[in-house]
């Protein structure tokens, strides 16, 4: 009987601690994009305005989707992050964003993407303009091989906002 106490007992603390039986092959839950985007929301601030002189706004990115390499720049920022210097919408930003590579899953980083395109940007986007997982990998396993630009070396080929 005491035997089986304690384990009641255990298995009480671990559903406290938010650990379930089969959690150990469960497999990990991708977030939504606006889940992902809570994490922007720190530095871009939640309607995606930015903070001046440090984070730009992310109101203005659809503008960059239709241009040829527009989606694979997206991609790598999030990626990769972007530091140093960059003009956008007439303004100076001077800011560090990290690379979300370690933090986020493919799925993620698309579904991020697109909920800023379309929900901050308010874009109403194509299916061939939605970010998909596969782009994501693909740009992914690039950067791991070494064989992808940083993201300002992409942001050069651009006309943004």
């Amino acid at each position: 009987m005491a035997n089986l106490a304690k384990t009641a007992w255990l298995v009480a603390l671990l559903a406290c601690l938010g650990v379930g039986v089969g959690a150990v092959n469960a497999a990990p839950v991708s977030k939504t994009g606006e889940q992902v985007f809570i994490t922007c929301s720190a530095c871009h601030l939640p309607s995606g305005e930015g903070i001046p002189g440090a984070f730009p706004s992310l109101q203005s990115l659809p503008k960059v989707i239709p241009q040829e390499g527009g989606k694979d720049y997206l991609i790598s920022v999030v990626l990769q992050g972007l530091n140093g210097q960059i003009q956008s919408n007439g303004n100076t930003f001077n800011g560090f964003m990290q690379a979300f590579a370690p933090t986020f899953n493919d799925e993620e980083v698309a579904e991020v993407l697109n909920y800023v395109l379309q929900h901050i940007g308010k874009a109403t986007l194509t299916g061939e303009q939605m970010i998909v997982p596969a782009e994501v990998a693909t740009i992914r396993e690039q950067i791991k091989a070494g064989n992808w630009p940083k993201s300002h070396a992409l942001r050069q080929s651009l006309t943004l906002p």
